[in-house]
Parts: structure tokens; C-alpha cells; sequence
């Protein structure tokens, strides 16, 4: 016989079309497996995921395994290749030109280009957007003028994009380490169409697309957050399925959770829990470049006068700190910590009460009337602790009143914005492994510059220690800028430098923390 099959061909490739369809709906109905499920701590609700936007910690966790950029940094804080395979420095260090890897896409399939850097930058350098990381790209010629409104056509800011796969940037001079910066998730592309369509809801789980790992597949506000791998990811993944990110306010309840097995890595833990945890096999120290300190704000009475700011320095006897230490806190002299150049343990003022009435005497503040003074802090139990040594200090010694103000991180985050409170408790994680990240938080146009210090001369030397390539000159400017804001204006006072203390359990493998406190969780495995 002679059969013509075109009709039951049609028949056989339609049944396994929907045979097809309905096993991958079943897989993906089928609920993630807690064996291949990482679940972690963070501590606030996220003030935005918006990358051009966002500048604390507590989004950097989610943004550095949602997104990438042109560069990442390796396990030793050294520059390495992400989103551009190579890159070239013109000889006179002010052109950088960047390729792209070729097939890197977005999580709704499209091919990342160079014009999304470009897109991206841009909208960093908008005033209207006014983010706080817009000074990050004021060494690109025509960048600072554009942000200023000075210069209002962008085609001549040093951005371009050469063709798809090639980004060139122009500096106005050079800068030695100016690569790192793009490491920093504020540089990190941007698709313009998804913006413009999606407006201010762009961020939102449906609508947000990325390129790093992981993709963003639920959130519920104050709750948690859920990513899943990213099916485009240009790179190696672990065995995760799914990523929880559950939101945990108090220390005492996230120990509890983990204990219970409801979080399998909790970073940054409590003072109050710590000691107890000393010798076990699954708490890990991260080493972090980062200072706590209290930051003046200097045009808010009774802090308005320098002397004021000296006396209180000085009426802090940071011996009395070692019941809020815990195993990962060291008490802080420079601004600049440990490991980078300009760290000195030889700079500020020290505790001298003697002195400390002096200069509240020179203050025209008599110290028997009731001085208030308002203290703004987040609500984490180790700020609350620091908190309230320096309410007893001031109190016994000085006789001030500290009126301490707690809050949860958003209403914290917005406070300090307004810059009403005359003392905060802050910290600054590096950006970047180079003293200019902790330095540059006080230049008079930087947007995280909560204390309102504005100097010409220590703006225009902060410059000067970032553009020499003379580690000697670089060394000598830094402490120089550091005796500046410690010693003679008294804007900041360091209180203790922090290691990431972290609980892992035992089944998780591969979780990274590099010292700026970026965790990665890309090539995390999850033994059952």
C-alpha cells in the first residue's frame, strides 16, 4: 500500500507539541524543592532596586545578583572582566574603550548593547532624577557640566556608544583607578524602552529586566523577595533553584530562624548574639572594608559650633565600648579603615574630658543648662547599643541631654535626607578598594554627604589625592583630608571598624562576600 503520511505526521507532531507543553507547565507548577532553595537574611525593606537610585547595603544584595556590570572584582578586590570582555586605555589614560561580550542578554531575551550603558549614565546624570551616585561620572568630560545644567546636549558628554558592542568613555584627565567605579551597581546598564514604557514602575517584579543570575520573580513588601535563575545568564550558575530574601528587622528573631533551619546564611550579626556563637564550625568572618562613625551635621544648633563638635569627640571614652564590641567590631580611629591607604591609628581627637569642657566653655554653651541634642539611628540593635553609650557618655561628662531617635530603616534613610537631626549614627562600606570612596562622601556636591560640610579647598584636594598616581603624595593628602574632617571642622567621629560576621549552614557551598560587602551568589551550590 501506498501511504501518504503528511496528514497523520501533522497529527503525531501535534500531540507532542501538547504533550511537550504540558509536561514544562507542570514543571514549572511544581513547587522549587527546599533542597535546592537558599534562603537569606535581609535586614530592611529596600529603599528602591532602582540601580541609578540606589545607595545602601541593604539593596546591594539584591542588585549584585540581579545585575552586573562592565567589570567585577575578584576575590582580592582586583579588577576583572563581567559584562566587557576586554577593554583598552589610550596612552595619554583618558579613553577608555569597552567591547562587549557578544550573546550576553537580558532576562526577557533580547541582546544587551552598548547603548544601554549609555541610557543608563544618562539618566544617573539627570538632575531631575538627582541621584545621590551622580558625582561617580563627573571625571567624564562634559559629565558634571550636563548634570549642572551648564551643558544640555549629552551627545557632548565623553559617552558614546561606538556601535553595539563598543563603549567609549572620554575622562577630562587621568584617573588611576577610575576603572573600579564601574563595578559599582549605579553604572550598571539600563534598558530605555522598559523605562519609558513602565515608567516609575519599572522595578516591579514583571516589569524588571536584568542580566546578572538571577531574575526577579516576586516581592512582597516587608516580607521577602524571590529570585530565580536567570534562563539568559551569560555565566556559570550553582544548582539553586530559587532565592528567598526574607526580610528579618530584629536580630534576635533572624538568630532564631536560622537556628530553626528557616535561613540557611545570616550576615551581619548582633552584638547581643555573638559571644555565644564563638567556636562554631559554621560562623564565617568576612573581611570588610567599613567604619561606623557619627556624623555632624554642621549647620544644626547646638553642633553648629566647632567647639561643641570637639567636646563631644572628646567626652567619648571609647574604652567603655567593649560590651557593645562584638567579635567582628575593633575600635575605629580613621575614617579610612584597615587595609587601604591613608589608614592611620595615630589621627582624631581623643578622649579628654578636661579639654572637653574647654572647648564647651569656648562654645558660649553653659553646661548646666539643658542642652538637647537629637540623635538619629536605624533601629538594629548594635546601632541602638552605640546609641546609648553615647547618650550615658554626654549625659555624665557634659551633662547633654541625647534624645535618642530609632527608626526603621526607610523612615531612618528619609530622615537623614532632611538632615535635621544634629548627630547620626552612619557607616560607609567601600565602594571601591581605594580611600577615595570613603573620602569622597564629604565633597560638597556629593549626594551622600548628610552632614552639609561644604569646603572648597578640601574639595579641590580631595580631587588632587585621586588624580596623582603617587601612592607617597596619595598617602600624605589622605591623612591630611582626614585630619580636616576629624580634627579641625569635626564633621565625623570613627567608632569602630567591622568585619561581616556571618552564619553559614554547612549544605551551602560557594557563597561569596568580597571585602565592599558585595554578596555573590552565583555559583552557589546547595547540597540536600
Amino acid at each position: 500500500m501506498n501511504f501518504k503520511g503528511g496528514g497523520l505526521k501533522r497529527r503525531v507532531m501535534v500531540w507532542i507539541f501538547f504533550i511537550g507543553f504540558f509536561q514544562e507547565s507542570l514543571l514549572q507548577a511544581a513547587p522549587v524543592s527546599p533542597n535546592h532553595r537558599l534562603t537569606f537574611r535581609l535586614r530592611a525593606e529596600p529603599e528602591t532596586l532602582d540601580w541609578n537610585l540606589a545607595h545602601t547595603p541593604v539593596e546591594a544584595d539584591l542588585l549584585t545578583n540581579l545585575m552586573e556590570g562592565l567589570v567585577s572584582f575578584d576575590e582580592k578586590s582586583q579588577v576583572k572582566p563581567a559584562l566587557a570582555q576586554t577593554w583598552t586605555l589610550s596612552p595619554d589614560g583618558k579613553t577608555y574603550v569597552f567591547h562587549l561580550k557578544p550573546g550576553v542578554k537580558w532576562s526577557d531575551g533580547l541582546v544587551l548593547k552598548a547603548q544601554d550603558f549609555v541610557f543608563s549614565w544618562k539618566r544617573l546624570l539627570s538632575r531631575i532624577l538627582a541621584a545621590p551616585y551622580a558625582y561617580l561620572l563627573f571625571d567624564v568630560q562634559g559629565a558634571e557640566d550636563y548634570y549642572r545644567g551648564v551643558l544640555s546636549d549629552f551627545s557632548k558628554v565623553g559617552i558614546q556608544a561606538l556601535d553595539d558592542l563598543t563603549l567609549q568613555v572620554k575622562l577630562k584627565y587621568p584617573v588611576s583607578q577610575w576603572i573600579q567605579t564601574l563595578a559599582f551597581w549605579p553604572t550598571y546598564p539600563l534598558r530605555q524602552d522598559s523605562v519609558e514604557k513602565h515608567g516609575g514602575s519599572w522595578t516591579s517584579p514583571a516589569k524588571l529586566l536584568t542580566l546578572g543570575p538571577y531574575r526577579l520573580e516576586t516581592h512582597d513588601f516587608d516580607s521577602k523577595f524571590i529570585l530565580k535563575p536567570n534562563p539568559f545568564y551569560h555565566g556559570i550558575l550553582g544548582n539553586v533553584d530559587e532565592v528567598v530574601a526574607r526580610i528579618v528587622k530584629s536580630d534576635r528573631e533572624a538568630l532564631r530562624l536560622y537556628e530553626a533551619g528557616e535561613l540557611d546564611f545570616l550576615s551581619d550579626l548582633s552584638q547581643s548574639d555573638v559571644k555565644s556563637l564563638a567556636g562554631r564550625s559554621d560562623l564565617k568572618k568576612f573581611p570588610q572594608l567599613k567604619t561606623a562613625y557619627l556624623s555632624f551635621t554642621v549647620d544644626q544648633y547646638p553642633v553648629s559650633s566647632v567647639n561643641m563638635r570637639r567636646a563631644i569627640m572628646m567626652a567619648l571614652d571609647k574604652s567603655k565600648l567593649s560590651k557593645v564590641f562584638n567579635l567582628s567590631q575593633s575600635p575605629a580611629t580613621s575614617l579610612i579603615p584597615p587595609g587601604l591607604l591613608g589608614y592611620s591609628s595615630k589621627i582624631g581627637l581623643s578622649y579628654n574630658l578636661k579639654k572637653a569642657k574647654q572647648e564647651m566653655a569656648l562654645a558660649r554653651v553653659d553646661s548646666n543648662s539643658n542642652i538637647k541634642i537629637h540623635y538619629l539611628l536605624p533601629d538594629w540593635d548594635k546601632s541602638v547599643a552605640v546609641g546609648q553609650w553615647v547618650h550615658d557618655e554626654l549625659s555624665k561628662n557634659l551633662g547633654i541631654d541625647v534624645i535618642l531617635q530609632p527608626l526603621d530603616h526607610l523612615s531612618y534613610r528619609a530622615q537623614l535626607d532632611f538632615r535635621k537631626a544634629a548627630i547620626a549614627d552612619c557607616s560607609w562600606t567601600a565602594d571601591t578598594p581605594d580611600p577615595h570612596s570613603f573620602i569622597s562622601v564629604f565633597l560638597s556636591n556629593s549626594g551622600n554627604n548628610s552632614s552639609n560640610f561644604k569646603s572648597q579647598s578640601f574639595d579641590e584636594k580631595v580631587e588632587q589625592a585621586r588624580r596623582s598616581s603617587d601612592l607617597k603624595e596619595r598617602e600624605s593628602l589622605y591623612l591630611s583630608l582626614q585630619k580636616t574632617l576629624l580634627e579641625e571642622e569635626v564633621v565625623v567621629y570613627p567608632i569602630y571598624y567591622e568585619s561581616n560576621l556571618s552564619l553559614i549552614r554547612p549544605r551551602v557551598r560557594d557563597i561569596e562576600v568580597n571585602s565592599l560587602g558585595y554578596l555573590y551568589l552565583r555559583r552557589v551550590d546547595v547540597v540536600p
